[in-house]
């Protein structure tokens, strides 16, 4: 984790403050510049909160930081390249690291079956994990949410651990969904699961990380399954 400690000396990277008055805004990689393959190129920020629900200097900040990506939270966000899809059977793996949460135990992991995202009634499902060794299932449909598996303890979610030396926690996630099921592993063992018609599977994929949150983001991909 090294090669993380000097994250905070890099902020001159690439920025994208989003206010939560403006709550859909694109971030494209500068003009010119290298690509970062990590980074998806055409990247969406939504906060969840309603104009007047955060203070003016509330925002999310995205910056490119080799390998792959930084991402603070103000508000609560979904982060996406509509181009990223999952349908059918797919994998998506997620590496993400997790910086100072404090106390506070907030959720940050991935989105899926993501429809409507631009508009008014935006739907996906989501599978978080937090800094206390618990994981998440849940559906967003428009203003309102479901629970499909509540906060849930398992050992294979690392518990957050940071020290001078080493200032994050690493997660590995990885979501599938094959034929009917939809589940969640991290390290190879399976955390939680849930039957496909409970929640959207098939769509649109990308980030989801709860208000106030320091997150790394090493690599996000999603790829299709051959089922046999």
């Amino acid at each position: 984790m090294h090669r993380y400690l000097m994250y905070k000396c890099r902020r001159a990277l690439t920025t994208l403050a989003l206010l939560a008055a403006v709550p859909v805004i694109a971030f494209a990689q500068s003009a010119g510049a290298v690509p970062n393959p990590l980074v998806p190129r055409n990247l969406v920020v939504r906060t969840d909160a309603p104009s007047n629900a955060h203070r003016a200097t509330d925002s999310v900040k995205v910056e490119v930081m080799k390998p792959g990506w930084h991402i603070t939270t103000g508000p609560a966000a979904i982060l996406y390249d509509s181009t990223m899809r999952g349908d059918g059977n797919w994998r998506i793996e997620a590496l993400l690291h997790l910086f100072s949460p404090g106390a506070r135990a907030e959720g940050f992991g991935v989105f899926f079956g993501g429809s409507a995202l631009a508009s008014t009634a935006p739907k996906y499902s989501y599978a978080l994990v937090r800094r206390d060794g618990r994981a998440l299932l849940k559906v967003r449909d428009g203003a309102t949410t479901r629970t499909v598996r509540d906060w849930t303890m398992n050992a294979a979610v690392p518990v957050w651990r940071g020290t001078p030396n080493d200032p994050s926690t690493r997660y590995n996630l990885v979501i599938e969904a094959v034929r009917d099921r939809v589940t969640i592993s991290i390290g190879g063992v399976r955390v939680l699961d849930a039957a496909r018609s409970e929640m959207p599977a098939d769509g649109i994929v990308g980030l989801r990380i709860n208000h106030a949150v320091e997150v790394h983001v090493e690599r996000l991909t999603v790829t299709p399954l051959v089922v046999r």
